[in-house]
């Protein structure tokens, strides 16, 4: 009887016997060593994030910075030979869908904006006047305000009536945006003639109208 019961209660590995007692203090010895591991991972994790977090906010702050102090012209001219401008499809701060493309042979200006962006304020109603004084242009903002309705507001506000959208395809990043305002000039053939940063003029936007077509 003893025999049988030992025999019931034991277990055989690799030539060694070993109860169901042992085996159940070494499942829970390697459950507890899992769990430790898991939480060093976990930790190395958290470590990331705060490092990734860190370096959006860094960013988002430098941006911020930049555009704010982005009062002087920085024009650039760009070889028309390799700068097609790309096409996106977006939604218009009403909720519209809006495609991009430049199959309509119109110049093109695509501006980049903010409500809390000081040059950005003096520079959109200028854009504004040459939208309304010239048919022939297409003008399209895009909006980097991370609460749309500060954008409304904005629009309202100063009587904007060319389309903007909103920037959730990444549209900073395929133009390659790293401050605001930055504007592009683009021509019928849908190739960037000029990118301009800062806070433009009327009498220097005109100018390089002229010269697009």
């Amino acid at each position: 009887m003893f025999h049988k019961t030992v025999w019931k209660s034991c277990l055989v590995h690799e030539g060694r016997l070993y109860n169901q007692t042992h085996v159940y203090y070494y499942n829970i010895l390697m459950l507890n060593l899992i769990k430790q591991i898991i939480k060093i991972k976990y930790k190395f994790l958290y470590i990331y994030i705060s490092f990734f977090l860190l370096f959006i906010s860094l960013f988002s702050f430098l941006f911020i910075y930049q555009s704010t102090k982005n009062e002087n012209i920085e024009l650039k001219v760009i070889d028309e030979k390799n700068s097609m401008a790309p096409s996106f499809t977006s939604t218009t701060l009403t909720g519209d869908k809006y495609i991009l493309d430049f199959n309509n042979q119109k110049p093109t200006i695509i501006t980049f904006w903010a409500s809390w962006c000081p040059p950005c304020r003096e520079e959109l109603p200028i854009l504004e006047n040459i939208y309304k004084e010239n048919q022939n242009i297409r003008i399209l903002g895009v909006n980097m305000d991370s609460n749309i309705d500060d954008a409304k507001s904005f629009v309202n506000q100063f009587n904007i009536s060319f389309n903007s959208v909103v920037d959730k395809e990444f549209i900073t990043i395929s133009y390659g945006v790293s401050k605001i305002p930055e504007t592009f000039l683009i021509n019928k053939d849908g190739k960037i003639k000029y990118r301009i940063s800062g806070k433009l003029t009327s009498e220097k936007l005109n100018t390089l109208i002229k010269n697009l077509n």
